[in-house]
Parts: C-alpha cells; sequence; structure tokens
C-alpha cells in the first residue's frame, strides 16, 4: 500500500521536465523559422525587381511579413515559458519586458522600412522623420541586447543556447554599422546575410537548448 501511494509523487518531477522544456523548443523553431524567410526576403530583394515586378513583389513581402510575424511571436515563450512567466529570463521582469519591447519594436521598425522603402519610395524624409526611424531601430537593437544580457546572467539555457541571443543582437547593431555606410553595397549585402544567419543558428541551438532546472 506505502508503494503504491508513493509511486506517483516520485513519477511527477521526471514527467514535468518535457512539457517544461518545451518553450525553448517553441520560440527556436520560431527564431529559426523567422531567420530562413528573412534570408529568403533578402535575396529577393538583392537579387530581383521586388519593387515593380509582381511575381517577386509578392514573394517578398510574404516572406518579410512571415519573418516579422515568428520572430515577434517567439519572443512570448522566450520571455514568458509556458506562459507561467518561467522563460528564458527567469524571473526578471524587465528581462521580460526587453524582450516583449523588443518584439514590439521590431514591428515598428519593420513597418516604417516597408513603408519608406517601397509603399511611398518617392518620399523624401524630414530631418525629424529621419531621427525617429533611427531612433526606434536603435532602442530595439538596445532592447535585444539587454535581454540578452539577462538570458546569459539568468542562465536557464544551458550551453550555447544561453549566449544565442546576446550574439545575435551585437551581430544586429554591426549590420547597423555597415547599413550606415551606403557606399560599400556588397558589404552591405554580406551583413544581411550574415545577420539572418546568426538568427538561423540562434534559432537552432535554443530549439535544441536544455535548462539548467525544470522551470
Amino acid at each position: 500500500m506505502t508503494a503504491t501511494a508513493t509511486a506517483p509523487r516520485r513519477s511527477a518531477p521526471i514527467a514535468a521536465h518535457p512539457a517544461a522544456a518545451s518553450w525553448p523548443r517553441t520560440a527556436g523553431i520560431l527564431i529559426l523559422a523567422g531567420g530562413v524567410m528573412l534570408t529568403g526576403a533578402t535575396a529577393l530583394e538583392v537579387g530581383a525587381d521586388v519593387a515593380t515586378d509582381p511575381g517577386p513583389a509578392t514573394a517578398f513581402w510574404v516572406l518579410f511579413l512571415g519573418s516579422v510575424l515568428a520572430q515577434i511571436a517567439a519572443m512570448f515563450p522566450l520571455a514568458l515559458g509556458r506562459g507561467d512567466g518561467h522563460g528564458a529570463v527567469g524571473s526578471s521582469l524587465v528581462g521580460k519586458l526587453a524582450l516583449l519591447g523588443f518584439g514590439a519594436f521590431l514591428l515598428a521598425n519593420h513597418s516604417l522600412y516597408l513603408v519608406v522603402t517601397y509603399l511611398m519610395p518617392t518620399a523624401t524624409p524630414g530631418v525629424g522623420a529621419m531621427a525617429f526611424v533611427l531612433g526606434v531601430s536603435a532602442v530595439q537593437g538596445m532592447l535585444l541586447v539587454f535581454g540578452g544580457v539577462v538570458i546569459a546572467r539568468a542562465g536557464v539555457l544551458r550551453g550555447a543556447a544561453r549566449w544565442a541571443i546576446l550574439v545575435l543582437s551585437l551581430v544586429g547593431f554591426a549590420l547597423g554599422a555597415v547599413v550606415s555606410d551606403p557606399s560599400n553595397g556588397v558589404l552591405t549585402d554580406v551583413m544581411y546575410f550574415v545577420s539572418t544567419g546568426a538568427q538561423i543558428v540562434a534559432g537552432i541551438l535554443i530549439a535544441r537548448a536544455t535548462l539548467s532546472a525544470a522551470k
């Protein structure tokens, strides 16, 4: 009678771990999918006329918007885990706000990019508008850096996955530095693919990550 009564209590923590570890897989797959779609969108933007040719334009918009939505969606399991608030940043409230804020600013930044580049290509942005666009981009990058630092400090994700978001954010800043100099188009194109490749690698690492403890 005693053995029968205590067996379920022993097995409960073991059964809980796979369910608890499902959020890194979800976040990683979404980051990976976003990186793959963004790589495709970037290849179309570099190699085809996505401004006027209907076929490439449609494919570009579908891939670009899909990548944005996937990246935003990935921030929720990364920050909140299974919805219980125990994600990659542990109990850090500011870490959660940084990751979710990154998703919000990512949406704003990419929306502005599409408007300025493709929906209003002949418009000449004023100094104030350009400062606003640069400000949104800078805040987006800083939020991801901060979220990456909190993830690394929390140590919930083990191995290389612990550093994946921080490294990805630093690659993003390197891309921003290259893009700010429009004179070198080849280097800019290369850095775009380095950035999307880094996102793919980060997604794979997080999807395969183990946790330091069941959360």
